[in-house]
This record gives C-alpha cells, structure tokens and sequence, in this order.
C-alpha cells in the first residue's frame, strides 16, 4: 500500500500550502512527508483541504488499476513506478460519473459531426468555426469566456476542476462520454486549456481511448514538441479568437482610441485579450497568424511589458482599461448535477459518496442540486 508520503509529494506542492489548506501544522505536514504515520483526524483533514477523495488516501488499491479503468490509464504513468494522486484523482472522478451517468451506446452526436481529416492550421480553423457555428448564436464574434458553461452542456461532455495538480488539462473518452479537467490558473490560461483539451476531444481521442495528462509546458507552445500538440494549440486559438471577430475588434479599437500608427501596437492587443478573455501572448500569437504582427513580434512585446510594466496585465491597468469579464466555471457540469441529484433524491447513493468521489464539497452539490431542481 503507497504511503500518504508517497501521494503528497506526487501533487509537488510545498508543505506550506498543504499546512494553510488543511489546518495542520507545517511540521506536522513535514513529519507526515517524512514517512511518519498519520492519525485518521489527519488523513481527513489533508482530504478535505486538497480535495483529494479520502478513499484514496486509504485505499487498498489506486483507482486507476480498476478493471474498468486499467485500459484508460495504462500509460500515465510513462515509466515511472511512483504513484500519482492526480492520475487516481481522475480516475476515480471517472470511476464514479460513470456509475451516476446512464450508459451510452455511442459518442455525442456533436462530436461524430467533427472531423479532423489533416494536421494544418487551416483544418484546426475549419474545426474551430464548425465548433462554432454549433455552439455560439454570433459565432463569427461571440467572445468565448463562457465556454466550460458551454461545454458543460453539450450532450456526454463532463468539465470538472483539476486542483493542486503538477498538470495543466487532462482529456479523455470513457463510456461515450467525454471528459475534461483543467487546473484552476488565470482566466486566459484555463480558456486556452480547455480550448486545447477540446482540440484532443475532436482530434485525437476519438481513435484513441487512452487518458492525456498534460503539464504546462505541453499547452501553448505552438508545435514546440509535436504536430499533434501544435494542431490544438491552433485550434484553441482559432476558437478563442475568431478571424471575423479579431477584425471586426481592432478597427473599432483604433477608431475609438484614435490609434494612428500603422503596425498593432500594445494597447490593441491588450483590448483584444481583455475582449477575448485570453491572455496577451495568444491574443499576440493569433494577430501574428493572421499576418496582422510579424511572427515573434508578440513576444518581444510581451517580454518588453514584463521587463518595463511587470507584466502585461499590469500594463492593462495602469492604462485603466476595460475589466476582463468573469469566466465562470461551475464545479459540477450541468449533466452529471442532473443525474447526480436524481439518484441522490433517489436515495441510491449519498451525498457523502458523491463528494468524495468527485472531489467536491457537500455545499456544491447541494447548489447543483438546486440549479437542477
């Protein structure tokens, strides 16, 4: 049986954090690092703070050996012998929506519609206004910052958090249902995730049934380590940022700021990033692959706004423009409350279960058991 030790140490944060969120001492956190046995007042408290299923802090064997699992996850761990309490995190979460979920005979009707036939950035567009064109009344313009409400309602899609995790996104399909976690971040960066994880959803999962964990440095570096990887990170572009929307944006920005200079300057692609809900080196990236910005001139701005302002969302204030809309991302997808509440209501399973398992507090599952109602 793997230590508590062993799973704390695989979420790689420090003893601190651990120490704020759970109300133990940080030395009693590092004794319990150090391989010193932990009373279960304790092991509760470490669960409730992280969020981490208590089951698996006690378990008797990781959720991702599970029959049902074993396939899904056969390749996380890429080698390594050290358990990873995010991957049984996930796992578990799956474990469990699967059980509350009705079966599924086939995939979405949404995604059997969506098909990548090349690995270019002009299919990754296609795909992206097609996706679109599905979900957005003005799709041509329509700002993105409501996507995980947007992708919580689609037939067989689950959004869920991924807290206190060395990864970023995680995507998969299990039961013909489809399933997306992304770490809590700033507002830009999770859209960009998610919008990313979606690119895998359509692109890739569909002909592979296998889990992907993705750490920071595989979101977002354009085609830096694989096609694959570039091919979404455009698509999530493409997505979050929609050609006829970028146009349409930038003219009325320099119209109504007065801007005379010929090249984009700073305070356009500022605009367009609070506008779109991404942060600045994408909204960059997307005016640079459009032919609007030479390429690597985003980020020599980027860089410049960090060495002179702190970063470009300092930049953004000290020029007291517009705040960035809310991204609202609500802890159980509309779905999974939906059945959740059913069979609760039903009495066939507990809130105390379902919290656990799916890694949410008691409080926001009876919030969705309200919104469901």
């Amino acid at each position: 049986m793997t230590t508590i030790a062993d799973a704390l140490r695989g979420l790689k944060i420090s003893p601190k954090e651990i120490s704020n969120r759970t109300t133990l001492s940080i030395e009693r956190i590092e004794a319990i690092l150090s391989g010193q046995n932990a009373a279960i007042s304790e092991v509760r408290a470490i669960a409730s703070g992280l969020r981490v299923p208590l089951h698996l802090l006690a378990r008797e064997r990781p959720a991702s050996e599970a029959k049902s699992m074993r396939p899904l996850f056969r390749d996380t761990r890429k080698g390594q012998a050290s358990y990873d309490l995010t991957v049984e995190k996930v796992a578990s979460f799956i474990e469990a929506a699967l059980e509350i979920l009705p079966p599924r005979a086939e995939l979405p009707a949404w995604l059997q519609d969506i098909k990548a036939d090349e690995r270019t950035y002009a299919e990754a567009d296609r795909l992206a206004k097609q996706f679109r064109r599905m979900v957005f009344e003005s799709h041509e313009e329509q700002p993105a910052t409501e996507l995980f409400l947007v992708l919580g309602s689609l037939e067989g899609m689950i959004v869920s958090r991924l807290d206190y995790s060395r990864y970023e996104g995680v995507s998969l399909i299990a039961g013909n249902y489809c399933f997306i976690f992304v770490s809590p971040r700033f507002a830009g960066r999770m859209l960009f995730t998610a919008g990313h994880e979606l690119g895998h959803i359509a692109a890739h999962h569909q002909n592979d049934d296998k889990a992907l964990f993705e750490e920071p440095s595989d979101i977002g570096s354009f085609g830096r380590y694989s096609k694959d990887e570039a091919f979404v990170d455009a698509f999530s572009s493409c997505l979050l940022l929609p050609d006829v929307g970028v146009g349409k944006s930038l003219k009325m920005f320099r119209e109504h700021f007065r801007v005379d200079s010929k090249n984009l300057t700073d305070l356009e692609i500022l605009l367009l990033a609070r506008f779109y809900g991404v942060s600045f080196e994408v909204a960059a990236r997307r005016c640079e692959d459009l032919g609007l910005l030479p390429a690597g001139v985003g980020h020599s701005l980027a860089t410049a706004l960090r060495k002179e302002f702190g970063s470009p969302e300092k930049r953004a204030e000290a020029l007291d423009l517009p705040p960035r809309t809310d991204v609202p991302f609500p802890p159980i997808s509309a779905i999974l409350a939906q059945h959740l509440t059913s069979k609760i209501n039903l009495g066939e399973i507990s809130i105390g279960w379902a919290a656990d398992r799916l890694g949410v507090t008691i409080g926001e599952i009876l919030a969705a058991n309200v919104r469901a109602a």
